[in-house]
């Protein structure tokens, strides 16, 4: 449920006169809204003193939302590095217990340059989160769910195809999370891959933009059910 739903959801929700819920609106739409006090708040607050809501439906409101959408606290994480190494990769370790931390007892060679380990296999994990690339709001507010029909825009970046043999990519959405598994190579030869993150890095670092009319392209690398160890072996395989 997006907040543009909420807010529809909000609205039917609501028993009085058509007269007191245009009043309620208009008056939202003029109110300068700042976090906390945000236009949701403001919208409820009062439909409710105007007696077509009760404290109750709120309440189903409020747990629909939170149920649909348990992902949001995601697009809270502010630090890049809270968001990439604290939230992806221990996620993607949760769904397979065979994954390492690397050191230089597993990989002699080992120079920080990927994520995790797996019987030999080096692997590099990167996260985006799918947000309204149309809106100039902050990420929380503008996140999407999985089925979104909205522009939206994840971007994976500091990409390092020499430095790996297989990359898990996880994209969070507010209501679902996916990870698309492939092998270095693979990753290079997505239509739009960009090799050259920066100027004057050409090669070493890429980045590749993933946007509604693209995404289908990553299908085929979906994850489904619970064997990610499988998963990455297949991958490694391809390369």
């Amino acid at each position: 449920m997006e907040l543009s739903e909420l807010k529809t959801k909000i609205i039917e929700s609501f028993a009085g006169s058509a007269k007191d819920l245009e009043e309620v609106l208009q008056m939202v739409e003029d109110d300068q809204s700042i976090f906390p006090f945000n236009e949701y708040e403001h919208l409820i607050c009062n439909l409710i003193e105007k007696g077509g809501l009760s404290y109750e439906q709120y309440i189903d409101i409020r747990t629909e939302y939170i149920s649909a959408n348990p992902n949001l606290w995601i697009f809270e994480i502010s630090a890049p590095r809270g968001f990439g190494e604290k939230f992806a990769q221990t996620y993607v370790q949760g769904k397979c217990s065979k994954l390492q931390n690397p050191n230089k007892k597993l990989d002699p060679n080992y120079s920080g340059d990927y994520d995790l380990w797996l019987d030999g296999i080096k692997i590099e994990v990167k996260a985006s989160r799918a947000v309204d690339s149309d809106s100039e709001e902050p990420l929380y507010m503008k996140a999407l769910s999985r089925n979104t029909t909205k522009n939206f825009l994840m971007n994976f970046q500091q990409l390092k195809p020499q430095c790996c043999d297989v990359f898990i990519w996880v994209a969070v959405f507010r209501d679902q999370i996916v990870l698309w598994v492939m092998s270095s190579n693979e990753v290079k030869a997505i239509p739009g891959y960009s090799g050259s993150q920066h100027r004057g890095n050409s090669g070493n670092e890429g980045q590749m933009h993933i946007k509604q009319d693209n995404v289908g392209q990553l299908t085929q690398y979906e994850l489904h059910g619970d064997n990610l160890e499988q998963a990455i072996r297949d991958a490694a395989g391809r390369n």
